[in-house]
């Protein structure tokens, strides 16, 4: 059935092309919604499917993707549409290119199909040599359809408008990698295990400063990523913004000016290292991560050609470098093995800010109308500033062999643990000869505000192998133990499943309330606890040093 659908919903995409006059003849090529009409409105999820299927007509090595696993659509309905572009040469880069996640945030979506058109055209024939491009440029299909000249008033926009920020749902698709609530993020976590890319761009306009930069960029910098990874990441983008400088397009990292005591501007510095964002979680998959974004008060023709000309550069960098790409990310997994083979994995709890350079900015006075959108300049002002725009890690632990998962917990995190790409196995292949660790809970903060509809918990506190609570409803056995899950952290993607499973992690599921039958209990719950829900395995996660620890026995709470 599913099948047959798939089939009627492509007939019905031809047909539809057909009668609106826009199959392609001779040398005619596809155009896009908004070069139909000049620039009134922009693409809905119909319009880049219709758009799609006309340009696969010109090249049969472009098709619609789905990934092996995951969903198809979102939870309202909206289909998630998605196309592959094959290489022409041998072992290609593979790149995924999301577009509209933020559907107000509408350049990228529609600058990915005059790009894909470029390079059907062959217009840049060392990028489809080099690279195999997944795209899906209407991620939040929800928003996509949802136009209103109301939202986002603040950017010059098509008369038409612009989708809402966040899903059907009110979750923000940007802050949910890791949670991984939402259809489109289960869609995107199976396409990391279908289509692996070895690098992820994520397409947005820019909320903040008045810069004057076309682009901010930012690499992925989750905590925990390997450092020379993340290094070379770094290098891409600023060997594209020197490339792209000279030719009238200056680019910098993401950020906002810093401001003093006194209100005076004193740096520029970035905000995010966590990897619930779509460009920063690629680091703990081993592939690079780029959030572009597009500078909000440029025109929207004006933005779509800055997203257009931005992309191409980046595709033009990895075709360049391919083949270090692919070392590096060999070596970032070797690393991580080779810790294990000497006892010696280790990974930071938290980031912190760092002056990476100083650089030259604009500092622009605006003129805006009502709704905030810039409609001149009182003045330009250009100023030497520090840039905090690179992270350090702090506080680098030992980790432990890996998590025993409550079974109790096991039918509710074995599918985002699995849909993530981890490894998850029965409680009784655990290592037997390493102490069960208790979570020793020294700080507990529950939000007083809610973050994507959750009252988050932030947890601090030491593994130990002393049971702390004086006495628990339900105790760990054996039999508890066997059935427990077991993921271990000795795997390739062993990184990530420390930063979902660990109770300190600021971007893990202890963090975003799964957990919080345990960890959130009110003052009007007053019987016996349950037992943790979690344990560690293996004493060398007992302290915040990096200094080894022998392994004991396990044992269990009687």
């Amino acid at each position: 059935m599913k099948i047959s659908l798939l089939a009627c919903g492509v007939a019905l995409t031809f047909a539809s092309i057909v009668q609106a006059g826009e199959m392609p003849k001779g040398n005619n090529w596809p155009q896009a919604r908004f070069e139909q009409n000049n620039y009134q409105t922009t693409s809905t999820v119909a319009d880049v499917a219709q758009f799609m299927a006309a340009l696969q007509i010109k090249d049969k090595s472009l098709s619609s993707y789905r990934p092996k696993i995951g969903p198809r659509n979102t939870e309202t309905g909206q289909p998630l549409n998605a196309w592959r572009l094959a290489a022409t040469g041998k072992d290609p880069l593979r790149v995924y290119i999301n577009a509209g996640i933020h559907a107000g945030e509408v350049e990228g979506k529609d600058a990915i199909q005059i790009i894909l058109r470029e390079l059907v055209q062959g217009k840049y024939p060392e990028i489809r040599q080099a690279i195999e491009i997944v795209t899906l440029p209407t991620y939040n299909a929800d928003g996509a359809d949802a136009q209103d000249p109301l939202n986002r008033r603040h950017q010059p926009n098509p008369a038409g408008g612009v989708g809402p920020r966040e899903n059907a749902f009110g979750i923000d698709l940007n802050r949910d990698m890791m949670k991984a609530a939402a259809a489109n993020t289960r869609w995107m976590l199976a396409m990391y295990q279908d289509f692996q890319p070895a690098a992820v761009f994520d397409l947005h306009t820019t909320n903040g400063s008045y810069h004057g930069f076309h682009i901010t960029y930012e690499p992925a910098w989750a905590t925990g990523g390997d450092a020379s990874l993340q290094g070379l990441n770094r290098k891409m983008l600023t060997d594209v913004r020197a490339t792209m400088l000279p030719r009238g397009m200056p680019t910098y990292d993401y950020g906002n000016f810093r401001y003093n005591k006194d209100k005076q501007i004193d740096g520029w510095e970035s905000a995010f290292s966590t990897p619930n964002l779509v460009s920063n979680y690629p680091t703990l998959q081993y592939a690079l991560g780029v959030l572009v974004e597009t500078y909000v008060y440029r025109s929207y023709k004006e933005r779509i050609e800055d997203n257009r000309l931005y992309v191409v550069e980046l595709l033009r960098w990895l075709a360049a470098n391919k083949e270090q790409v692919k070392r590096e990310q060999a070596a970032a997994k070797a690393r991580w093995a080779d810790q294990w083979k000497n006892n010696d994995a280790r990974l930071p709890l938290r980031t912190e800010m760092t002056l990476a350079e100083t650089y030259s900015f604009d500092v622009v006075d605006p003129v805006k109308d009502a709704n905030g959108q810039i409609i001149g300049e009182k003045s330009r002002t250009k100023m030497d500033l520090p840039a905090y725009v690179a992270f350090k890690a702090v506080d680098e632990i030992l980790v432990p062999q890996g998590y025993l998962v409550d079974p109790a917990y096991a039918e509710k995190l074995r599918p985002i643990l699995e849909a993530h790409g981890l490894k998850v196995l029965p409680g009784s292949a655990r290592p037997k000869d390493q102490a069960l660790m208790y979570f020793d809970e020294t700080e507990r903060n529950i939000a007083k505000d809610t973050f994507q509809g959750i009252f988050t918990a932030q947890i601090k506190g030491q593994w130990k192998e002393q049971i702390p609570e004086k006495r628990a409803g339900y105790t760990w056995t054996k039999e508890t133990l066997d059935k427990a899950l077991y993921v271990p952290l000795n795997q390739p993607l062993g990184r990530l499943g420390f930063y979902l499973l660990d109770p300190r992690s600021g971007d893990g599921l202890v963090y975003w309330g799964y957990l919080h039958a345990y960890y959130a209990r009110g003052k009007g719950m007053w019987g016996e606890p349950p037992r943790q829900p979690i344990l560690a395995v293996g004493s060398a996660a007992a302290n915040h040093t990096a200094e080894s620890v022998a392994g004991k026995p396990e044992r269990v709470q009687e």
